[in-house]
């Protein structure tokens, strides 16, 4: 008996197949986020259980980030080589893998050991989905694809905060990832069998700049580290300046050979087109400021503010609403009336949420922060579709892999240096009041000045980030109407 395909070639020869296509993806991306956004909430449980400082800690998150941010360029260059397809779904099963190996974590190495590997399969996934998403949709529909897809985004960080308060409040922290693995099975068969194969014909040979991925991979790893690493040692130690300045030298090394290349994993006369270049830039500046409000604001709500973990996840979920509602409708309007206008709103919004939480004290109220994060979230579905589709447009569609892969470097390249001048500002301010960056062991009655410390940082943190969003404003502002 013959086994007939004929449901699957029914929706790839569809005319409705786009949006097939779109759910699957949103699958797969929303499972990304969600595991990302429901890590924050999950981290102060983590610190508690295995007693660790939030210094410490946040190499969970970090790791992963490194991992993930040192691999898009390559995984991004190696989807426009061998298919995307192929590298998108074996990214479910990397990932999947990693998930099984957390969950079942009996320490924090072990920990750490599995968000790293997991970082592999992220890689795959992230690097392509944005490529994907535009692919499907007509050329004059961009702004409505990266619309959508911020949607994605929004919808999964929605998700996650409340999907992993409820698991850990009812089945501890490591539940989350056991959620995780499932969702990434089913978007692996999603992928498989709804997504049109795109394979490659290499010819005879197989060319891709393996010098150039090795180069870019170490240099951003050793730069994000000493990145990381300035809050633990001197500003000018080797461990924090000399790791900078070595991945420095080592990015400019890179640039170097991608100049000379003949198959370039990155070309770099991109960065000579004004509105890729400045876009890039514009969008660094909104994700730094940005990415601070999900790395502190749940140790500020569960361990200043003391609220349970379910509802600090029901409290963060206000930005990500905004960012699901806003974004479909932030992409049709860039698409009819331009981009540049639009970002600039967004970027505006972002820095004012994050002044907003500058004001935030021991004893705030939930509507102030509800409606910090609601700004911020809605600035971040104005800003990020007309942003990208700046930068996309900006080039041949030849080239969208990879810069679908450099866009989500940005991304992540962003929350890294957010989360590691937080930490620093955090922690100096901490340790100037002679208090330990420790949050985890003590409570308000035992020592409210320590929280009180803490806060005085965390306002700080976010001052900073408000000044680099409207440095962002004043960027987008000389670029060009698109």
């Amino acid at each position: 008996m013959k086994l007939s395909l004929s449901p699957v070639s029914a929706i790839t020869e569809s005319e409705n197949y786009k949006w097939f296509a779109y759910v699957t993806i949103a699958i797969g991306i929303g499972m990304s986020v969600i595991d990302q956004s429901g890590l924050n909430i999950a981290i102060p449980a983590i610190s508690k259980y295995f007693a660790l400082d939030i210094p410490t800690v946040q190499w969970i998150i970090l790791a992963n980030i490194l991992t993930t941010s040192a691999l898009f360029l390559p995984m991004g260059r190696l989807a426009d080589t061998v298919g995307i397809k192929k590298i998108y779904l074996t990214g479910f099963v990397i990932f999947g893998i990693g998930a099984l190996i957390a969950g079942n974590a009996t320490s924090y190495n072990v920990l750490l050991f599995a968000k790293i590997f997991q970082g592999f399969g992220t890689a795959c996934i992230q690097a392509n989905g944005m490529y994907m998403a535009t692919n499907i949709f007509p050329e004059n529909e961009r702004g409505r694809a990266l619309g959508l897809y911020v949607s994605i985004i929004g919808m999964g960080a929605i998700l996650g905060p409340v999907i992993a308060g409820v698991l850990i409040e009812q089945f501890g922290w490591r539940s989350i990832f056991f959620s995780s693995l499932f969702v990434a099975i089913v978007a692996f068969l999603f992928g498989l069998f709804i997504l049109k194969s795109d394979d490659k014909s290499f010819g005879k040979k197989f060319n891709f700049d393996w010098t150039g991925a090795l180069i870019s991979s170490v240099a951003l790893i050793i730069l994000l580290l000493g990145i990381t690493n300035i809050h633990r040692y001197e500003f000018l130690s080797f461990e924090s300046t000399g790791a900078i300045v070595l991945g420095t030298i080592l990015l400019a090394v890179f640039i170097i050979w991608e100049s000379k290349s003949s198959n370039p994993m990155l070309a770099v006369h991109f960065f000579k087109v004004p509105q890729f270049s400045l876009g890039v830039m514009t969008r660094l500046l909104a994700f730094i400021a940005f990415s601070s409000t999900m790395f502190l604001m749940p140790f500020y709500l569960i361990q200043v503010l003391e609220y349970k973990t379910n509802v600090s996840g029901l409290l963060l979920i206000s930005s990500a609403f905004f960012m699901a509602i806003i974004s479909p409708f932030s992409g049709r309007l860039s698409d009819k009336f331009g981009t540049k206008w639009i970002s600039m709103l967004g970027i505006f919004f972002i820095g004012s949420a994050s002044f907003i939480f500058s004001t935030l004290t021991i004893n705030s109220g939930p509507l102030v922060i509800i409606i910090g994060l609601s700004i911020s979230g809605a600035g971040w579905a104005i800003f990020s579709s007309p942003n990208t589709s700046t930068i996309m447009g900006s080039l041949p569609i030849e080239n969208r892999g990879v810069v679908s892969a450099l866009l989500q470097l940005t991304r992540t390249t962003a929350n890294l240096v957010s989360i590691a001048f937080s930490t620093l500002l955090v922690t100096l301010t901490m340790r100037s009041d002679g208090y330990q960056a420790d949050l985890s062991s003590i409570t308000r009655n035992d020592n409210l000045d320590v929280f009180v410390s803490f806060t005085n940082g965390f306002s700080y943190a976010f001052m900073m980030a408000g000044f680099t969003a409207f440095i962002g404003v004043l960027l987008n502002s000389i670029m060009k109407r698109k």
